[in-house]
């Protein structure tokens, strides 16, 4: 896994009256009511496993970064416009961010009714800046178009001939237009599940952001909004994360009763959403004075009440003497709240069924000649 890189902020002018681009948007999509449309992928077991020899899938790495759905759309003077968001229903609008269609070689006519799924991350330049980039992997519609109910690999197909691919030449054609641009637009690569070992050597040690597992995607499958088995996320042990709000508890103070000693290391408790503003203690956080003092201490009020993400690390729990195998990684500043209970059981079934990258490469040849076989069944 590369290092972690910060979670970007998402470009653009906040959207506050949004309630007729919800409706614009679930009205496009076939929804009765907004909700976030994204797929919401299980975590990997050894359900899972057995499953990537049943079906075939595709894999990619799994970036550190903010997920992002687009709406390509066009105002009412014809203007172009990008508008992402995120599962926190935050809208953000990005004014004259062209994507032309493909039947313009003039790069005048842009997308409108166009829909598609990606992840906001940062590259680290060679340089040291940070470049920010829009991760394309998925396409719901196209034009007005709907795609949800068109398989994996003919989506892909839309997404690269009909957005990305025009995006590009209309760049390298007119780069006058880049600055408009806020991110740069890639599309995200896939490998077939047997070519695990070259997404591990090849892909993974190249990145130039962060990235903590994987994601497997099922070739035939439609796009469904919500949590679905046909889309799966496999981290190692110590890449299992949970966000949680913290909860600092001060000691009292010796000489000032009732008065909580904020010069010393407080407990860090991990609280866990129950929904509505309902939290219940979860752990206590594996962090040692040290850490405390040099990375929070200097000014812990801006620490309590925010939501971290942490990952679990048992072997630094035994080896430090932690309360708790869980530490911080970084805040989540783009959620309002941790994750859901739910979540967090789903998380610590996958750590109990735990998958290693040694068993999943094991698997390949297995994998390739199932996928070989169905081919050949065709």
């Amino acid at each position: 896994m590369t290092e972690h890189t910060p979670v970007p902020d998402i470009p653009g002018v906040p959207v506050h009256n949004d309630e007729d681009l919800k409706y614009r948007i679930a009205s496009l999509l076939k929804m009765k009511s907004y909700r976030f449309p994204g797929a919401q992928p299980v975590s990997f077991g050894s359900h899972e496993l057995r499953q990537l020899e049943k079906e075939d899938f595709f894999v990619a790495e799994k970036s550190d970064g903010v997920r992002c759905l687009a709406l390509l759309s066009r105002s009412s003077n014809g203007r172009p416009e990008v508008y992402l968001f995120d599962r926190k229903n935050n809208f953000h609008l990005i004014h004259d961010m062209c994507f032309p269609i493909p039947q313009d070689p003039e790069f005048r006519k842009c997308h409108n009714d166009t829909i598609v799924d990606g992840e906001l991350v940062f590259d680290r330049e060679d340089d040291g800046r940070m470049q920010l980039k829009f991760l394309l992997f998925d396409c719901l519609m196209v034009g007005g178009h709907l795609l949800m109910h068109r398989d994996f690999v003919k989506r892909l197909g839309y997404l690269n001939t009909e957005i990305i691919r025009p995006h590009r030449e209309m760049l390298k054609k007119k780069p006058h237009r880049k600055q408009h641009c806020p991110f740069v637009v890639e599309f995200k690569e896939q490998q077939k599940t047997y070519n695990l070992d070259s997404v591990f050597n090849l892909v993974m040690p190249n990145l130039r952001h962060g990235s903590d597992g994987l994601i497997f995607t099922a070739v035939d499958s439609p796009y469904v909004s919500g949590t679905t088995s046909k889309i799966v996320k496999w981290k190692p042990a110590n890449e299992n994360s949970v966000d949680f709000k913290v909860h600092l508890r001060f000691p009292p103070s010796k000489s000032l009763p009732g008065v909580q000693d904020m010069s010393k290391k407080p407990r860090v408790d991990l609280m866990v959403w129950h929904g509505d503003t309902h939290y219940e203690y979860f752990a206590e956080l594996g962090i040692s004075d040290e850490e405390w003092h040099s990375t929070f201490g200097k000014n812990p009020r801006r620490f309590d009440g925010r939501i971290i993400e942490c990952n679990y690390d048992p072997e630094l729990q035994k080896e430090m003497n932690f309360p708790s195998p869980w530490r911080f990684m970084r805040y989540r500043d783009d959620k309002t709240d941790g994750n859901h209970y739910t979540v967090v059981n789903s998380v610590l079934e996958s750590i109990d069924d735990g998958v290693t990258k040694e068993e999943l490469i094991a698997r390949t040849e297995s994998i390739r000649a199932s996928w070989n076989e169905r081919t050949r069944s065709y």
